[in-house]
């Protein structure tokens, strides 16, 4: 549709061009010859021109109707969710770490809950994970106790460990002040509640936001030595996806939580389904098979 639109305003330019040029040409030329083809171009342009905006309508409709068919199914999915996925996961406690600066849908929260999984503990990675601030960035290095010329990349590998352990409760308060003190991570909920599993949503938006070869990586690798199952998740929208970093780690991903068989494929996974779920490139399957 962009393409199109493109299209369709080149060709506007080349009006004007043209007619430009008949005006200039009408002044210098003495005959007609000149005017007469400019003439002959501008009427093929237009054809193109008129072909192209009906081409442009139909596509209109086309993608109106697409869209109200996705939304009907949608609003089907969502029917059929609470048969699909109630009880599966009675008294599942999960920890849950955003990363990337997205929101957590909604429905997924629903369907964790009619599934009877309880979201224990939060953990938000803040956008002062980018360490761009020479002040915090000489902190944290302070903090570990590292040599200045150690990069962000590997200080946000140092502070996702950190925040393995404090997922585990085995952080001492010291470290839980300092990651909340310097707005390095949000926590919430109740971490001494022991965990059946950890729920990683990534994705961003914002390329700067994109920790997921640094953070993500090591705090996958640091709950994978706790032997705690983890399940990588980001919405369907999302501009800059993970997947692809997260899938090679040993777990379940699903790309399009957002949406209702993103959440039945989440539910699956986390009873016993795993797989790489979804609509995007990375995904192997759409949903796990279902009773």
């Amino acid at each position: 549709m962009i393409d199109l639109r493109y299209h369709i305003a080149s060709l506007v330019g080349i009006f004007l061009a043209l007619g430009l040029g008949i005006l200039i040409g009408s002044t210098i030329v003495g005959d007609n010859l000149l005017v007469d083809q400019q003439k002959k171009m501008i009427d093929r342009l237009e054809q193109q021109f008129y072909s192209l905006r009906e081409r442009e309508n139909d596509l209109v409709t086309v993608n109106n109707y697409n869209d109200q068919i996705i939304a009907n199914y949608e609003n089907y999915s969502q029917t059929l969710l609470p048969s699909l996925v109630k009880e599966h996961l009675v008294d599942y406690k999960i920890g849950m770490v955003v990363s990337g600066g997205s929101d957590i849908p909604a429905g997924m929260l629903n369907a964790l809950s009619i599934a009877g999984a309880e979201v224990v503990s939060k953990s938000v990675v803040l956008t002062n994970m980018n360490l761009d601030n020479p002040q915090l960035l000489k902190r944290v290095r302070e903090f570990y106790n590292v040599e200045n010329d150690i990069t962000a990349d590997v200080l946000r590998q140092y502070l996702a460990q950190s925040v393995a352990l404090v997922i585990m409760n085995k952080a001492d308060p010291g470290l839980l002040d300092f990651l909340q003190a310097n707005e390095l991570i949000k926590f919430s909920g109740n971490n001494s509640i022991p965990l059946n599993g950890v729920l990683v949503l990534g994705g961003t938006n914002n390329v700067s936001s994109n920790f997921s070869a640094s953070f993500d990586h090591a705090l996958i690798g640091a709950l994978s030595k706790e032997e705690i199952k983890i399940f990588g998740v980001e919405k369907s929208d999302t501009v800059y996806s993970y997947m692809a970093e997260y899938q090679k780690n040993n777990m379940s991903t699903i790309d399009n939580v957002n949406l209702s068989p993103g959440q039945i494929s989440l539910v699956y996974a986390m009873e016993g389904e795993p797989g790489h779920y979804g609509i995007k490139a990375t995904a192997k399957q759409f949903m796990p098979s279902l009773p």
